[in-house]
């Protein structure tokens, strides 16, 4: 089955869908071997993972691109990425729908923002008239040659312009072709169940993002205030640094690897199994079988 197929089988069934989030073909691996039914790539992790620098439009398209097509490369479930705002015109999107969908990607989101773009919720962000983002799924929705492949509108309106921008504009990119609509920013529970009631399709949020605690809520709370789909962008890179901050910060301070190290370190053994090392092997076996 093609993965923008089983996305939308995915996204069929009721209820809302947690989906964690991944910046390289090893993480993308962990939320595979856990069970998780799809991984979504978050812009800021690809942008740290390729750059080693902020998500403030540094990565270029065809850095972005290859790096998603080498993570769907990694894992057999669906891939749903950041395309930031489309990289570029009317021309550059189309060319980006088509690039994606090559790479064998699931799904994308583009977003409204202005240029230069931030991640969202940081400080220095603004949107572009509604009109030019409509323009820009025009082109998204025009590209598109797999039926299934699936295009998410994101706004980042709210801060700028609040509330009932982010339903109007969200309404307006559901009339454009968006298959879903996107929130990035710190909403109230209240303004959270506002929108799912008055948008008019389905709603994709950013989870797990410590500062703002409707993003912390559970399965069970997201599904009653109708959030259809949650995206925890920067879980796990968090938490993979953070442990790497402090097993290193023991080496540098103790002279040795500590308690730290026990608790967070995988095996040889078990960091080549996540990897696939098995599943290679065998390749190499059946390669190497001597036929009578």
């Amino acid at each position: 089955m093609k993965p923008t197929t089983r996305l939308r089988q995915l996204l069929a069934v009721p209820g809302t869908l947690q989906i964690p989030g991944a910046y390289d073909g090893a993480s993308a691996r962990v939320v595979h071997a856990l069970g998780h039914g799809a991984v979504y790539l978050t812009g800021f992790g690809m942008e740290a993972s390729i750059l080693g620098m902020p998500d403030i439009g540094l990565a270029s398209q065809a850095e972005i691109v290859t790096h998603a097509g080498n993570i769907a490369n990694a894992v057999p479930i669906p891939v749903i990425s950041d395309a930031d705002t489309g990289y570029g015109g009317m021309t550059n999107i189309h060319r980006t729908v088509r690039d994606f969908e090559r790479a064998g990607i699931a799904g994308i989101h583009i977003e409204d923002q202005a240029l230069p773009k931030r991640c969202g919720g940081m400080a220095g962000r603004r949107v572009v008239p509604e009109e030019e983002m409509v323009a820009r799924l025009n082109a998204a929705t025009a590209a598109r040659q797999d039926p299934d492949f699936v295009i998410i509108a994101r706004t980042d309106a709210k801060a700028e312009h609040g509330v009932d921008d982010v339903i109007g504009r969200l309404n307006a990119y559901f009339e454009a072709g968006a298959d879903m609509a996107m929130i990035a920013e710190p909403f109230e529970v209240d303004e959270l169940r506002r929108v799912c009631a008055e948008i008019n399709g389905p709603l994709a949020m950013v989870g797990g993002v410590a500062e703002w605690p409707e993003s912390m809520l559970s399965r069970d709370e997201f599904d009653s205030l109708g959030v259809k789909l949650v995206l925890y962008a920067l879980t796990g890179m968090g938490v993979a640094l953070q442990a790497q901050m402090a097993v290193y910060g023991d080496l540098l301070n103790n002279g040795h690897l500590g308690p730290a190290s026990e608790r967070a370190m995988m095996s040889l053994e078990d960091l080549s199994e996540l990897m696939g090392l098995s599943d290679w092997n065998a390749i190499e076996a059946r390669a190497l079988e001597v036929r009578d």
